[in-house]
């Protein structure tokens, strides 16, 4: 996974890429990106809409920007993790990336699970993601059931360190 945060006009965005999956701010976005030529022409395919853009590498992580006839220059500061993405693995909880259905729940409370185990199954957009532990610990707490709808940032487990 590629993470990003960028810098346009006085606003920041955490930016996250891994495979086709494109995430800004927490928010799923549905892209095909293309380059056009070899002199920075690219299209942007949206479901509903194509645009193009115009991308030169300014300086070390800043990028001209070209779009829709606005001019951008956007700073990039690469390999960022978000300090709320951060916290929360310290903290030993999981949150819903994004609204869902709860598909299964792989442990019950009282379990130990070590960093990376799968806990639970969430299904978002026809796609099943498998939402691992952030951290080893004890299952203190599961506040969903298989089966609930839930909305993007919900607490689903909580965990107790061990040690």
């Amino acid at each position: 996974m590629a993470n990003y945060r960028v810098t346009i006009a006085n606003r920041t965005y955490d930016v996250s890429i891994e495979d086709d999956q494109l995430v800004v701010n927490g928010d799923h976005i549905s892209y095909d990106m293309d380059s056009l030529n070899d002199n920075g022409l690219h299209i942007l395919r949206q479901p509903n809409r194509n645009t193009e853009a115009y991308l030169e590498p300014n300086r070390q992580g800043v990028y001209d920007i070209q779009i829709e006839g606005n001019h951008l220059s956007a700073e990039v500061l690469s390999g960022f993790q978000s300090s709320s993405k951060k916290a929360r693995q310290d903290t030993g909880s999981i949150h819903s990336p994004m609204p869902g259905l709860i598909v299964d729940i792989m442990v019950k409370i009282g379990d130990r699970v070590k960093k990376g185990q799968t806990l639970l199954i969430q299904e978002a957009m026809k796609m099943q993601m498998k939402l691992r532990a952030p951290s080893s610990g004890v299952v203190k707490s599961i506040l969903i059931a298989p089966g609930s709808q839930v909305e993007k940032g919900v607490l689903l487990v909580s965990l107790a360190p061990t040690g």
